[in-house]
């Protein structure tokens, strides 16, 4: 079993016991300013070493899952045997399914019918046209939308 950020586990620690050690050798001085610079280093040691403790529980847990994750990378002699096998047959992709319609409406006597693939089609008097497009639509009749 790996060990993963346990080194830096270590580190942290040792960043926050010393700055727990500054702390506390500053307190006595604490009136004069090495005092308040002994225990100011003290405090930001303590809290970059629990920062640095925390970095290393999170490289532990990213390593774990990392061991539990399969291998994404391919070796070179599976590239070279992937290129010297046999093509596999592709599967039929499966037709494309027919446009659902999406709304209709009547203006001057014609239905318009809007379908999902943008397409349109027009019935007027028992005849019907379909446009790819609503702009193809406006193109083919010389009305400007807008």
């Amino acid at each position: 079993m790996r060990r993963y950020g346990l080194g830096v586990i270590f580190l942290g620690l040792a960043l926050a016991l010393s700055g727990a050690y500054g702390m506390w050798s500053g307190w006595d001085y604490i009136q004069l300013e090495r005092g308040w610079s002994l225990f100011i280093g003290g405090a930001t040691a303590v809290s970059g070493g629990v920062v640095t403790i925390a970095l290393g529980r999170a490289i532990g847990v990213l390593g774990r899952i990392a061991d539990k994750a399969p291998a994404t990378q391919a070796s070179a002699a599976d590239l070279i045997n992937e290129a010297q096998a046999p093509p596999q047959p592709v599967a039929a992709t499966a037709p494309p399914k027919p446009p659902v319609e999406v709304d209709r409406y009547i203006a001057s006597g014609s239905v318009y019918v809007m379908f999902s693939d943008g397409s349109v089609e027009v019935q007027t008097d028992g005849a019907a046209r379909r446009y790819p497009s609503l702009a193809a639509l406006r193109a083919d009749t010389g009305v400007g939308g807008g």
